[in-house]
């Protein structure tokens, strides 16, 4: 009957899910594999406790409601902080927008379990059906005696006496976190756990972009894009003799004329070769490396102004670094200076900006008579865009057409810069030669100006070389070594960090706001129930030690650690917190019944023993076959199931072993600190907050 709660939480989850539109899909089905440990562990508890009070020779009816009332505070307390640790994945914006279906699932199948918990367990385990001295033999009950057989040897055999080990040993014990995350600070250090902003996601299809000075012919690029098609099917054909797969890799190609680089470059002069990809789940090569195969073969363009093979940025670009000033003479010095450092950085390539440079203008630079005549900069240029480019005189209604008159001069006087300088220039005082009025030159000027926050923005991008290389330390190499002497040079210039960097900002912003407000929450909810801080707080210190496993399950599959990982590590804080909760109350409901300090620790761990193992196998195995999962879709969840996976198999083990040690430790400081402040001694049962409080309620 514990069981059945799975299936009853799930299907009243359904229900509310189907009224916001959320569907069956991989992140709900994350959300439902995370969530399955933590439905049973809450029924696991009650159903244990009813039991309980039947063998105490209580009536079945009568176990089951003393049985629920006595560890309802504490379930209602593991559940309400669990689901506080997963709501804030409810408010997440930007990319990170897809963990909203993961929190929802988990948030409301906890609280349709809560109340099966409360008011449908009871009813079944309660049953006379259920509870009873010699249930009947089966082949059910002789393969449930074997599994209780092999737990408890894993509790007695086991656990038992690493437990005695820990408590006698405690502060020796208390020693080994510290040294751990020391340890794992080490791994960081050394690079053998590895950090970046978010992991680097294959694609299923990527697009290969030209660009010729502006100017150039249409012909001439899609000469050069049809050159770079053939090659890729000619690589296709290679790939399916020397790999020995039939299928290839290539799905369908487009060559797509006028617009290359996101629409940075348009004109003639660019174009872009759209690849997609066929599955690649069972290919021989990932789509990294069918990219740099490709670039291979093509080689440099030498002719082309830019040239990139990239594939999609699933988060984003890994460097992208706007420049920010107001005159774009001084930005574009800027530019050329730090893509020119940019280059000498061995791991980023297609190093590219969206300063495009368009096709050569006459540019107008007034002379002081110019100014002496009050005429400024834009009375001049309008006049010569009237005269040779045209303005509108009129409209005319011609049935039930309007049409419009433009004027301008007569084409042969359009047709060389000579006819320009000769042209005149009306003023108020009259007219005067356009060469008397201003100097000019002819340049090539840009496509478009950008702009951003009130700036005039050029923007550089970078991909890099090996896709899984993480990001940090290069903006760092750059941030400490590029831009300072940029500044130096252009002292106009201001720096803000694009793509990945941006990002993960936004995201850790979000993080420390919303899980901010909940990890207070938190707390008060668990105050409220123990009616002690200290008791909260060891709960809560148990939290940075489910991480730490989260980073060693990074380092154990060779992923690095990333803004989604952190994600992951929020909704672990909600399992690790259930188990302490629970456990903890356990703790004081022995103390109640009149067990010392040191009895009730053992006694709560090998209680909690059989809960814990359960919801660390079901979520562990449950999240495993993700980790190994090669499809496109799962590789937004692997960091994510790494965290929990690994976070939720080491936290637990800590709150087994190590958080009975912490209780002890935390008694000996409350006698310490009781002595110190008022002189008298306490016994280790008086100063416990259970204790305490259940005498000021007798009083």
């Amino acid at each position: 009957w514990v069981a059945w709660g799975i299936p009853a939480s799930f299907l009243g989850m359904f229900i509310i899910a189907a009224l916001y539109g959320i569907t069956i899909n991989m992140i709900s089905l994350f959300g439902m594999i995370l969530v399955v440990g933590i439905l049973v562990d809450d029924g696991i508890v009650i159903a244990e406790n009813i039991y309980t009070h039947y063998e105490r020779g209580k009536s079945a009816k009568r176990a089951a409601v003393e049985g629920t009332m006595e560890v309802l505070p504490a379930v209602t307390t593991s559940v309400l902080t669990t689901i506080i640790a997963f709501t804030p994945l409810l408010f997440l914006s930007g990319r990170m927008e897809m963990m909203f279906e993961m929190a929802f699932v988990v948030i409301f199948s906890l609280l349709f379990s809560l109340a099966e918990a409360f008011f449908v367990l009871p009813a079944h385990v309660g049953s006379k059906f259920v509870l009873r001295k010699n249930p009947k033999k089966s082949r059910w009950m002789k393969i449930r005696r074997s599994l209780d057989r092999l737990m408890d040897f894993m509790k007695y055999t086991l656990y038992a006496p690493t437990l005695r080990f820990m408590l006698r040993w405690k502060y020796i014990m208390l020693v080994t976190p510290i040294a751990l995350i020391m340890i794992t600070a080490g791994l960081f250090q050394g690079g053998q756990i590895k950090s970046t902003f978010f992991p680097a996601i294959p694609f299923d299809f990527f697009n290969v972009n030209l660009a010729f000075t502006p100017g150039s012919g249409e012909k001439q690029t899609y000469e050069y894009l049809q050159v770079f098609e053939n090659a890729m099917w000619e690589l296709n054909e290679e790939i399916k003799v020397e790999f020995d797969y039939p299928e290839g890799v290539l799905n369908y190609t487009f060559i797509s004329m006028g617009n290359a680089f996101n629409g940075k470059e348009t004109g003639a002069h660019s174009g872009n070769i759209f690849v997609l990809l066929r599955n690649l789940e069972d290919a021989p090569l990932s789509s990294f490396e069918i990219v740099e195969m490709l670039r291979n073969k093509i080689g440099t363009v030498p002719e082309a102004e830019k040239f990139t093979v990239e594939g999609m940025a699933t988060f984003g670009i890994p460097v992208s670094i706007s420049l920010l000033g107001k005159n774009l003479e001084e930005l574009q010095l800027a530019k050329d200076f730090m893509i020119r450092e940019m280059s000498n950085i061995k791991i980023l390539k297609d190093i590219n900006d969206n300063n495009a440079i368009g096709k050569r203008e006459v540019q107008l630079e007034l002379k002081p008579k110019a100014y002496f005549l009050g005429l400024t900069h834009n009375d001049i240029t309008t006049q010569v865009r009237q005269g040779f480019f045209g303005g509108q005189a009129q409209r005319l209604q011609i049935g039930k057409d309007e049409v419009r008159v433009w004027v301008r001069y007569p084409k042969q006087d359009r047709l060389n810069l000579g006819q320009m300088e000769a042209m005149k220039i009306k003023t108020p005082g009259g007219e005067y030669p356009l060469s008397e009025l201003v100097n000019y030159e002819i340049r090539r000027g840009p496509v478009n100006i950008q702009r951003y926050n009130m700036s005039r923005e050029v923007r550089i991008d970078a991909n890099l070389i090996d896709p899984y290389a993480p990001v940090p330390p290069i903006l760092e190499e750059i941030k400490t070594n590029i831009v300072p002497r940029m500044q130096e040079m252009y002292p106009g210039i201001n720096v803000e960090y694009q793509g990945q960097k941006r990002d993960s900002d936004e995201a850790m912003a979000d993080l420390s706001k919303f899980f901010g407000i909940a990890f207070i929450m938190i707390i008060l909810i668990i105050m409220i129930h123990f009616k002690s801080l200290t008791q909260g707080t060891i709960v809560l210190m148990m939290i940075p030690l489910g991480w730490m496993g989260a980073i060693w399950g990074h380092g154990i599959e060779g992923y690095p650690v990333s803004m989604l990982s952190a994600w992951g590590m929020v909704a672990l804080s909600g399992v690790i917190i259930n188990d302490a909760v629970v456990f903890l109350s356990k703790y004081n409901s022995l103390l109640l019944e009149g067990r010392k300090v040191i009895d009730a620790v053992y006694e709560a761990g090998l209680a909690r023993f059989r809960a814990i193992i359960l919801t660390t196998i079901t979520t562990t195995v449950g999240l495993y076959p993700i980790i190994m999962e090669s499809s496109f879709q799962a590789q937004f969840l692997i960091p994510m199931a790494i965290a929990l996976a690994y976070g939720v198999m080491i936290g637990t083990a800590f709150i087994l072993v190590l958080f009975p040690v912490l209780i002890l430790v935390l008694n000996d400081l409350r006698r310490f600190m009781y002595k110190l402040w008022t002189g008298k001694e306490k016994t280790a049962e008086e100063i416990e907050p259970a204790n305490i409080f259940e005498r000021r309620v007798i009083e």
